[in-house]
C-alpha cells in the first residue's frame, strides 16, 4: 500500500482558490459608466445637434455650430438602460433623462419634464 502526503502549502492554495472563485462568478455589480452600449457619436432625430458619450462623460454639439450645449454624464443601469445628467450651457439649468436602447443604434429617452428625445448611433 502507497502512503500519499499532500504538502501543506497545495492544500493551503486549493482551499483559498476554492473560496475566491465562487464569490467572483458571483459578482452583481453594475456595469461600468464607460460600458461600450453608449460610447460614441449620435445624431439626434430632429438634426440639430449630435451627442457625444464617452466613458461616463456627455455632450452635445450643435451640428451647425459645432458650439458645445450642453455636457454632463451618464451612468450605464444595463445593457438596454442609461440615464443621462446634464447641464445646459445656454441655460444653466441642469436637467437629466431616463434612456432605453431598443437596438444598438437607438436610444430612446426621456426628460425629467416629460420631453422625449431620440438619438441615433451616427457613423
Amino acid at each position: 500500500m502507497r502512503n500519499f502526503s499532500i504538502k501543506p502549502n497545495l492544500v493551503r492554495c486549493v482551499v483559498a482558490i476554492g473560496l475566491v472563485l465562487p464569490v467572483a462568478a458571483c459578482s452583481t455589480a453594475p456595469e461600468p459608466a464607460n460600458a461600450p452600449i453608449a460610447n460614441g457619436s449620435w445624431a439626434s432625430s430632429d438634426g440639430i445637434y449630435r451627442a457625444e458619450f464617452a466613458n461616463g462623460t456627455f455632450r452635445s454639439v450643435s451640428n451647425d455650430t459645432g458650439e458645445v450645449l450642453s455636457q454632463g454624464n451618464y451612468t450605464v443601469n444595463s445593457e438596454t438602460s442609461l440615464q443621462i445628467s446634464w447641464r445646459g450651457n445656454v441655460s444653466g439649468k441642469f436637467n437629466s433623462a431616463n434612456c432605453t436602447k431598443p437596438d444598438v443604434n437607438t436610444m430612446s429617452c426621456v426628460d425629467e419634464s416629460g420631453k422625449s428625445f431620440s438619438l441615433r448611433r451616427a457613423g
